[in-house]
């Protein structure tokens, strides 16, 4: 993989064009059930932009994408805690056709790297239990499970102790 090929950008809520280009994408992503779930388990199908929109536009959210050649590929989001040194990763979402090239880890190393520019320490994610391709990813990148959570979902955990730019 010619990581040259790929662009990461942030994208915001806020902005009427990338809601524009995002619901477009994300319509098509989540078009079906089992996906829609393991990517946001708090929605009902059939996917809904304008929910979606409702639940993440306001909230200490950051987003960033993945594109190749001016088409986003992939996904995640960042969610600042009220408790200054801690975030979650969530949203973290690969189109089928470029899984397997490294593009979810470079999103979440992108997120952590945002995270700690800003004082984060501690990063979370939480996973449905039977997503063990997502749950493999975040062990590889030093995540710990830390609570088997009722629901069907996983917390996992990583504390970075270096500070940035170290």
């Amino acid at each position: 993989m010619d990581m040259h090929e790929y662009t990461l950008e942030e994208i915001s809520f806020s902005r009427k064009e990338d809601c524009r280009v995002l619901e477009s994408v994300l319509n098509n992503w989540l078009s079906k059930p089992k996906i829609l779930n393991y990517v946001e388990p708090k929605l009902n199908f059939p996917f809904k932009f304008k929910k979606w929109l409702s639940i993440y536009k306001n909230n200490k959210t950051n987003t960033f994408i993945i594109k190749k050649d001016n088409w986003i590929i992939g996904y995640i989001s960042i969610r600042i805690s009220n408790d200054k040194n801690q975030c979650q990763l969530f949203h973290l979402f690969i189109d089928k056709s470029f899984r397997n090239n490294n593009l979810a880890q470079l999103l979440i190393n992108k997120s952590e790297e945002f995270g700690r520019s800003i004082g984060m320490k501690i990063f979370t994610a939480e996973l449905v239990t039977k997503n063990l391709a997502a749950i493999n990813l975040f062990e590889k990148l030093g995540y710990k499970e830390k609570i088997l959570k009722n629901h069907g979902y996983i917390k996992m955990v990583k504390v970075i102790t270096k500070p940035f730019n170290s």
